[in-house]
């Protein structure tokens, strides 16, 4: 399946799918393009803090350059392997409401946005920069505008399995996710551009978005009192697997106009 999943899909995964996370934008398309700046080290003597500067000057470029489509986050690690609590380690995640509007918005910051840049240089190095395309599984209709709490696991469409299966399982999902009184809104992210070579055997990430900690606990004891584990083996164990869940604290820095 892997090879389906790793075309382009600008030929072709909530403002845009955000805040955390709602789906005002997902209408009138499928997939939405998700960056994410990871693998990221800190210059000596910084941390998470000392990108508040940066993404200050970084908005007003944005202001200035009139682009009102792209909502970012900033990701620090709530349950994790090998990472550093204490502020060292960080994600960047951001959207743009449409695939256009981020070659435009692009193609003006590499062009005009030097300084800009310079000012995340100082304060970090991030190894990676990955491009997926967002496609949104169950909406979030309560999404935290600030910030929440996302969980990402990676996953792979068994042998024999297609995403018709995938869709199919999804529909059982929701409807067991109804009843169960689960918040919040699940999206994939399908890899594009960038991915990292331990990746290349992923077809795509399960993203979860919620608004709080607090909200998070609450689906993860409505899963436990609904026998939520048995329910899922039972939808989706013959269709995909995942493995590897992380989950992380997203704090907002910006947000797209509404369209």
């Amino acid at each position: 399946m892997k090879d389906i999943f790793k075309l382009f899909l600008v030929s072709l995964l909530t403002t845009a799918m955000f805040p955390i996370f709602s789906d005002d934008h997902m209408e009138s398309a499928a997939f939405f393009p998700v960056e994410f700046y990871h693998g990221c080290e800190f210059s000596r003597g910084k941390d998470v803090a000392d990108l508040e500067d940066p993404i200050e000057d970084w908005n007003e470029f944005e202001d200035e350059s009139g682009n009102d489509s792209y909502s970012a986050w900033v990701l620090t690690p709530i349950f994790h392997s090998n990472v550093n609590f204490n502020g060292e380690t960080a994600i960047w995640m951001g959207t743009w409401n449409s695939w256009s509007d981020m070659g435009s918005e692009l193609n003006n910051y590499f062009s005009n946005g030097i300084s800009e840049a310079e000012g995340f240089n100082k304060v970090w190095d991030c190894a990676n920069h990955s491009l997926t395309a967002l496609n949104v599984v169950r909406s979030n209709p309560n999404p935290n505008t600030e910030g929440g709490v996302l969980s990402f696991s990676s996953c792979t469409i068994n042998e024999g399995k297609n995403l018709n299966d995938l869709i199919e399982a999804d529909a059982k999902w929701n409807s067991f996710s109804d009843s169960a009184g689960f918040t919040g809104g699940v999206y994939r992210l399908f890899p594009t551009a960038g991915i990292m070579e331990e990746d290349d055997d992923k077809d795509f990430w399960q993203m979860t978005a919620v608004s709080s900690l607090e909200a998070w606990g609450a689906n993860a004891q409505k899963f436990v009192n609904n026998n939520g584990g048995v329910v899922q083996a039972t939808i989706y164990g013959e269709v995909v697997s995942c493995e590897d869940q992380e989950i992380y604290q997203a704090s907002n820095k910006r947000r797209a106009a509404d369209n």
